[in-house]
Formats: structure tokens, C-alpha cells, sequence
């Protein structure tokens, strides 16, 4: 990625945005992501915010489909009664059938692009779960990790309770930075083997 990913885009932009090993990635494909990256930061705005929004979600576009391949190549699929009851749930949603069809537009997506966008989310996960291992957090490491700086670990502006209190919640954030190391090292070594072209 550029030092500067605030740098104006190709004009015209082109259909083909990256490839991995020879298999393109559509612009068409990545706008979905750069959209929600353009709306989680609204402070931001102008050319410079769009260029940034569209070069970050091609970057995690191509971490997931090497995290996605790589599931693949080691037979992981996802849990498919989790992933029909992630749909369901969705679906439950939005019952109203024009509220589905616009909340699935909203996100760039079909009913058929989203089971897709779905099954590749929990293959994804399935595979860091399984590379994670069992990763376990003790009431030690917990314990220590809140009492070096609670406030990392309760909403801005609350006292923080004692550590019984939020046990739970420390160990639950511990585990998940434990698991984005993981996911980090796997990336930069699926990058490494990768060959990367990005016409951005």
C-alpha cells in the first residue's frame, strides 16, 4: 500500500482493482467494504477520505480472500447450522420483503451475494478459530491486565469496578487480542507467499 493512500484514484477507476495469483478482484467487489469504511468515519470527508475509504478495503478485501483461500485449501468450511442460523436471524430482521431488499442494497449486496459475503465470513472465522487453537486467558493474566489499566477495559467516563465484576469482559478482550496477533502473523505470511498486484 502507498505511504500516501489519500492520493487521487485512476480516473477512469478500473473494473479490475487487484489480482492474487492471477484471480482478479472487481472494483465492483470491494465497494461494499469501502462504504462501511466511509461510514465509520464520517468526520472525515472529500476525495481524500473516498481514496483512503477505497485503498483500506481493498487492503482487508485481499487479507480476507487469502485468509478465505487458504481455509480452502485446507478443507475448513463453516458450521452450516451456525451459517443458516446467521441468515435466519438476519432474515428475522427484516421481515418485510422491500425492508430486506433495501437492507441488502444498503450493503451493495443480493440475496444471493450476501449468503456468499456470509459463508465467507464464517469460513473465515473457522479458520482462525482453528489456528487459534485453544487459546485460554488466566484469572492471573486477567487480573493483572485490568489492574495495570482498568480503564482500558470500561466505558470512558465510569469508575471501574472491581475485577470480579468484569472478569468475564477482560478475559474476553484479552483472548480477541490474542486471536488478531494470530490472524496478523497468518496474514503477513499469506502475503509473503502471495503474488499481489494492485492497480490503486
Amino acid at each position: 500500500m502507498s505511504a500516501d493512500p489519500a492520493r487521487p484514484l485512476p480516473s477512469p477507476v478500473p473494473e479490475v482493482v487487484a489480482r492474487i495469483d492471477g484471480q482478479p478482484i472487481l472494483f465492483a467487489q470491494i465497494v461494499p467494504m469501502a462504504q462501511r469504511e466511509m461510514e465509520a468515519n464520517q468526520e472525515e470527508e472529500g476525495d481524500s477520505h473516498r481514496n483512503r475509504a477505497v485503498r483500506r478495503a481493498l487492503e482487508r478485501y485481499i487479507d480476507r480472500e487469502l485468509l478465505f483461500q487458504e481455509a480452502r485449501s485446507r478443507g475448513i468450511s463453516p458450521d452450516q447450522r451456525a451459517l443458516d442460523r446467521a441468515y435466519d436471524q438476519a432474515r428475522q430482521d427484516h421481515p418485510d420483503d422491500e425492508e430486506w431488499k433495501a437492507f441488502l442494497a444498503e450493503a451493495g449486496l443480493n440475496p444471493r451475494s450476501f449468503k456468499t459475503e456470509m459463508r465467507i465470513q464464517h469460513t473465515v472465522s473457522a479458520l482462525l478459530e482453528t489456528e487459534a487453537g485453544e487459546l485460554s486467558v488466566d484469572d492471573d493474566e486477567a487480573r493483572s491486565a485490568y489492574e495495570a489499566n482498568p480503564l482500558a477495559f470500561v466505558p470512558v467516563g465510569q469508575t471501574p469496578p472491581p475485577f470480579d465484576a468484569v472478569r468475564a469482559q477482560v478475559t474476553a478482550v484479552l483472548r480477541q487480542r490474542q486471536l488478531d496477533e494470530i490472524t496478523k502473523r497468518l496474514v503477513q505470511k499469506l502475503r509473503a507467499r502471495a503474488r499481489i498486484e494492485t492497480f490503486l
